[in-house]
């Protein structure tokens, strides 16, 4: 089997004419992560997004908590939001092709993982020269986003409905 028979299976883009996703594996680097490894750091500046192949990740983002204790004050400690497998999403780090702000999360691969990396300057560039195949593609991953807002607004009123429980309690 060569390389290109899972990058064309990817759902974001496997109902996409096979030349077409041959143009665009064109432009990705494959990449391995090993169990442990850092896919993706919250606050750097790094713009690629990478298609999703194989394995699992987890996903996790500081957090700012009062600290016990003497003294007090704050400290940041990194919580895990999520673990995901190639199975579950397509793409990861998304957002990044499109604004120009560092990344969001923090993803370390769970076990091996293999990718398929495009800078946001070649995706860029694929989707001025295939317009249409671009089109299909940010749409796509629109649909992708728009998912994960949903799923985000469910788990804030989950949260503010438990918090509110909790804050009406008698002590």
């Amino acid at each position: 089997m060569t390389e290109f028979e899972p990058f064309k299976n990817i759902a974001l883009i496997k109902d996409l004419p096979e030349n077409e996703i041959r143009q665009l594996f064109e432009c990705c680097e494959r990449v391995v992560f090993e169990k442990g490894e850092t896919v993706m750091e919250e606050g750097e500046e790094q713009y690629s997004m990478f298609f999703f192949i194989e394995g699992e990740v987890v996903i996790s983002n500081t957090m700012t908590i009062k600290a016990t204790g003497r003294g007090g004050g704050f400290s940041e400690v990194e919580k895990s939001l999520v673990r995901l497998s190639a199975g579950m999403v397509s793409i990861l780090g998304e957002m990044s092709v499109i604004e120009d702000l560092p990344r969001s999360a923090t993803v370390k691969a769970f076990t091996q993982c293999v990718l398929y990396e495009i800078t946001k300057a070649s995706f860029e560039k694929f989707v001025k020269t295939y317009p249409d195949t671009g089109a299909k593609i940010l749409y796509n991953i629109a649909r992708v986003l728009c998912h994960r807002v949903r799923r985000g607004n469910k788990d804030i009123i989950k949260l503010s409905t438990a918090l509110s429980i909790s804050l009406t309690r008698p002590a």
